[in-house]
């Protein structure tokens, strides 16, 4: 044999060596299933979106889907090991296989995508970018911020997004990084953040939360999604299946309380699929064939969570609006299950 000949013949198997490396270690659906459960990162934030209760269980919108792919994946909403992590570790937790998936309010950006190496497998929210005030504050409107202090969360798209908008409105306001705690306590006059955000903010930081108003401006559009790493495409759809399918039976009013009954007597075939009744869907993404069916009992749909957390009812207080399926005026939709 050539040294040529040798030579290439080397270099293909060296490639094909690291090719298997790389897709065994990526396999992250295999991993979970031997270490035993979820690692997802959260955020330890305020009750609505994903705090530890007095009990000492994690609650939350975000919580839930941890909850919802864990009973997809195991049968078993438990079996979620909760990583803490903030605006920085979100993305670092991720690169050093540190969590699984994050669920957080991170926006879906193509630069964080390409910057981090991460994927957004779908939106589970859909938001905005607003700015809360002092009931009693002169500020009615995005123009009265001028000589005015805005408090915003530093190393988010949010911050970026303020500069733009007071830079092409000709505003002059003082940017201050810090959260809504320094709002609350007066050394700010303004702060700014996702409008959601806002709204939880309100509802369990401040002393009165019908002292504060949320103005009627949207700064910017905000698509909220699960992170996960851009390395592994098939745990990707699985997270991607997730929030659909939680999507999905919103869309066909499947809730925990009728899901046996839908099971059963449906004729819808995305229905059938859906549940496990039909199709081949579990075994495409390596999971049982009653996934779906899993998560809905344990956690319930997309409106449910919504519900239980953000709704008319809740502290917080805020209608879904873009957050109901197409079919109900708003944004969410999910892939055909067929």
């Amino acid at each position: 044999m050539s040294f040529r000949r040798y030579h290439s013949l080397l270099l293909a198997l060296m490639s094909l060596m690291l090719l298997s490396g790389a897709a065994a270690h990526a396999d992250t659906l295999d991993e979970v299933k031997r270490h035993g459960d979820i690692r997802c990162g959260v955020f330890p934030d305020d009750p609505g979106r994903s705090a530890i209760d007095q009990n000492g269980n994690w609650q939350g919108f975000y919580v839930d889907f941890c909850r919802a792919t864990a009973a997809a994946v195991f049968g078993d909403p438990d079996r979620v090991q909760y990583v803490e992590v903030d605006a920085t570790t979100r993305f670092t937790t991720l690169q050093q296989r540190q969590t699984d998936v994050v669920m957080y309010s991170t926006t879906w950006t193509l630069e964080r995508e390409n910057r981090y190496q991460v994927a957004f497998p779908a939106i589970y929210l859909f938001d905005g970018q607003g700015i809360m005030v002092r009931g009693s504050s002169d500020i009615q409107q995005l123009a009265d911020l001028k000589g005015k202090t805005v408090c915003v969360t530093e190393n988010t798209s949010t911050h970026q997004n303020l500069v733009d908008v007071l830079a092409r409105h000709k505003i002059e306001a003082r940017i201050q990084f810090s959260n809504g705690d320094s709002f609350f306590r007066g050394h700010c006059d303004a702060y700014s953040a996702d409008r959601m955000n806002l709204a939880t903010n309100r509802a369990n930081r401040a002393d009165n939360p019908d002292e504060y108003r949320i103005l009627p401006d949207n700064l910017s559009r905000e698509p909220i999604g699960p992170m996960v790493r851009n390395d592994d495409p098939r745990w990707e759809r699985v997270i991607r299946a997730v929030v659909h399918g939680l999507i999905l039976a919103d869309e066909k009013r499947i809730t925990q309380a009728n899901v046996d009954s839908m099971r059963e007597h449906s004729k819808d075939p995305e229905v059938l699929n859906l549940l496990g009744v039909s199709g081949d869907f579990g075994r495409q993404l390596g999971l049982s064939k009653d996934w779906a069916y899993q998560m809905l009992t344990r956690v319930g749909n997309y409106a449910e969570i919504y519900q239980r957390h953000y709704g008319p009812g809740t502290p917080i207080n805020v209608e879904p609006g873009l957050n109901q399926p197409w079919s109900r005026g708003g944004l969410l939709f999910s892939p055909l299950f067929r």
